[in-house]
């Protein structure tokens, strides 16, 4: 007659299996969120330096030509609210990076929806005479919003359903910080023909 099997050793194997299972599950929890925070903070610090840099543009531009206070201010007004934004964001994730919680995600979700809809007000409020300076300011602008925008697509959405989840974060590229750094450089100071205007000068670089 066999024996049967010992129900102590069974219970045992089975809660290590779970165990298992769990760790596991933590792992790439703790993975995903690691890559979602760790690649909004490797780019946060460039923006902020994009946003910062779009207010030296007026003081360092090396032309004869004059800008007006009206777009001087408008340009420092953009400056001045991305920089605030991009700052408190970056230390919204190291908060989250912390102690995640629910209202840490919410906060970060709350100043990325700000800044979608505080820049492009600005900069379509800025009215700023010159169309080259105009072109550049928009460029380095929509830079910066494109990236937050790639920043919140990866922002783990605890209502959504995990397939149209991981189909959108499959879509997301996010460029790298030296990737933004040149796209900044050459769209924003890169030179410029038949312009009095001269945006290649060391304020208005990211390097």
């Amino acid at each position: 007659m066999k024996s049967s099997s010992n129900p102590i050793l069974s219970s045992i194997s089975k809660s290590k299996t779970v165990l298992a299972i769990v760790l596991s599950i933590s792992l790439v929890a703790t993975g995903c969120s690691a890559q979602w925070i760790s690649i909004a903070l490797a780019d946060l610090p460039v923006l902020t330096q994009m946003a910062l840099n779009i207010g030296t543009i007026i003081t360092t531009l090396q032309s004869g030509k004059q800008i007006s206070s009206a777009d001087a201010a408008a340009i420092q007004n953009i400056s001045a609210q991305a920089s605030k934004d991009l700052n408190l964001l970056e230390t919204l994730y190291n908060e989250y990076q912390a102690n995640p919680s629910a209202s840490a995600l919410q906060k970060i979700q709350s100043v990325i929806a700000d800044i979608n809809q505080s820049l492009p007000a600005l900069l379509q409020a800025a009215h700023l005479g010159d169309p080259v300076l105009s072109a550049r300011i928009a460029a380095g602008v929509n830079l910066i919003l494109t990236t937050v925008a790639s920043f919140a697509a990866l922002i783990p959405q605890t209502s959504a359903r995990p397939t149209a989840q991981k189909v959108t974060r499959q879509a997301v590229a996010i460029p790298k910080a030296n990737d933004l750094k040149k796209q900044w450089n050459q769209q924003v100071c890169g030179p410029v023909s038949n312009s009095a205007l001269d945006f290649s000068t060391a304020g208005c670089t990211v390097r």
